[in-house]
């Protein structure tokens, strides 16, 4: 009998041994987040003339609108659209007026304006889809049309 409550005793005192010395300590899992914004084009457009002679557009058959994602960290982001230019070929006359269209998944929309624009995306993630016109009532020449638009992600 005396063997058995020595071996009691000697467990029961190895585990008040393991319980009293338990320290408990944190573990921090930290991280730091700086808004940022990245813009990805995906394509760029291509204009094609319309039927009269009088325009040219990403919206006529042919054409095809540029692209570009967003993907932000932080606050919700702010796209700003300078206002659309145009690069033509030497001999172009009367007076172009050159727009830009767009439109985002997530709901951002601006009809054709030829001032700068901006847009609050809809999500830290959104993907923007942008047209150009250019209409001259004098028509245009042959060569090769650019119509561009400088986009920036601001938070």
């Amino acid at each position: 009998m005396i063997k058995s409550g020595f071996a009691v005793s000697v467990l029961g005192i190895a585990f008040l041994a393991c319980t009293a010395g338990a320290n408990a300590q944190p573990v921090n899992i930290t991280g730091i987040l700086t808004n940022s914004c990245v813009l990805s084009i995906s394509g760029s457009g291509v204009l094609a003339p319309a039927s009269d002679g009088h325009s040219i557009s990403s919206t006529q058959a042919g054409g095809q609108p540029g692209s570009f994602t967003l993907v932000a960290i932080g606050a919700s982001p702010r796209v700003r659209f300078t206002a659309p230019t145009l690069e033509a070929p030497a001999g172009v006359t009367g007076t172009p007026v050159t727009t830009i269209r767009y439109t985002s998944l997530r709901g951002a929309q601006q009809d054709w304006t030829a001032t700068a624009s901006m847009a609050t995306a809809g999500a830290l993630l959104d993907t923007f889809t942008i047209h150009g016109r250019v209409e001259n009532e004098a028509g245009f020449v042959s060569g090769r049309y650019n119509v561009q638009t400088v986009v920036t992600c601001e938070q």
